[in-house]
């Protein structure tokens, strides 16, 4: 990131401390041309959950994209978890899930 080959990572301080992420930021064309906001890393310390760093740092990415030309973004979260939930409550429908075993 300091070389600049990738886009920044937004950050949540808590009392100078980080408390969660989301990066790094980067788009990239898709088979159409269109410009796609690439699924980042994601993350609020457990901690620190509940006080709205998730949802800050989501919407910074969002704007993020917007402001660089992506069009869309596809995420995957698991399903129930924080970020679902999160992404529920910011009104994002879900296109589906995929339910993966280990073969033995």
């Amino acid at each position: 990131m300091q070389a600049g080959a990738v886009g920044p990572v937004l950050t949540a301080l808590h009392d100078g401390r980080v408390a969660g992420a989301i990066g790094p930021m980067e788009t990239m064309a898709d088979a159409a041309g269109r410009a796609r906001l690439l699924p980042q890393y994601f993350g609020v310390l457990p901690e620190h959950r509940g006080r709205g760093y998730g949802r800050a740092l989501w919407r910074g990415a969002m704007r993020w994209g917007h402001e660089h030309g992506a069009a869309y973004q596809l995420l995957q979260t698991e399903v129930g978890g924080a970020s679902d939930r999160l992404c529920a409550a910011e009104g994002l429908a879900s296109l589906g899930f995929v339910n993966q075993t280990d073969r033995v």
